[in-house]
């Protein structure tokens, strides 16, 4: 009985050591495994996503008060990553005269104008309920010198095309699954335009407001 009960005991020492064994080679191999994959800038398992959004806010432009309004779609790559593209309108009122021109009396003259291009914006910590994003535009766009009166329809003066890059900063909340809504901060910098009456830098000049982004984030 007790040669039985020793060789129990010695049966099950053996197994319990070969067991450790086996548990060591399989974390071997998959740290093996793990070292040979290839790795990558966005994971094989991701989740993407995508949104729409618009904006609205002030920006001063050519020294007066402006409205800036834009949209933009994006496409999300990993939570945390997005390209897309985007476009914004922007409008100021520059004077008002009482300037008499065939017999017509101009109300207004003010500048106008929109730009659009390619967007990239990186997420810091999207899975937060507070975060930052930095969007950045990069693209072109006109302007145009607008005279307005009660008796005629808006029209054009004088017209410019232009360069813009605008980086900026967004602190988003995130209500629900589906939608964010971000306080921005952005700076416009655009080429010179050569209109008559404005300077050429008059478009050059921050913008800040809301934006209300709705997609799969």
């Amino acid at each position: 009985m007790k040669h039985l009960l020793l060789m129990l005991f010695i049966v099950v020492l053996a197994a319990q050591s070969m067991a450790q064994q086996i548990i060591k080679i399989d974390d071997f191999d998959e740290t093996a495994n793990s070292n040979d994959e290839i790795q990558t800038l966005f994971k094989r398992h991701k989740r993407d996503g995508f949104y729409g959004a618009v904006s609205m806010g002030y920006s001063p432009i050519n020294n007066s008060h402006g409205i800036v309004l834009s949209a933009r779609g994006c496409w999300i790559l990993d939570q945390w990553f997005t390209i897309g593209l985007g476009g914004t309108a922007l409008s100021n009122s520059m004077n008002y005269d009482d300037v008499l021109l065939n017999n017509y009396t101009y109300d207004k003259t003010y500048l106008a104008g929109g730009y659009g291009g390619f967007i990239i914006e990186p997420i810091l910590a999207p899975r937060k309920p507070i975060h930052l994003s930095f969007p950045i535009l990069i693209g072109g766009g006109a302007a145009a010198l607008i005279e307005e009166n009660s008796q005629m329809m808006p029209y054009s003066k004088v017209e410019d095309v232009f360069f813009v890059a605008e980086p900026g900063i967004e602190l988003e909340i995130n209500f629900t699954k589906w939608l964010r809504v971000a306080v921005f901060a952005t700076y416009r910098y655009t080429t010179d335009i050569e209109i008559s009456d404005v300077r050429g830098d008059a478009l050059r000049s921050y913008s800040t407001g809301l934006t209300f982004k709705a997609g799969l984030f």
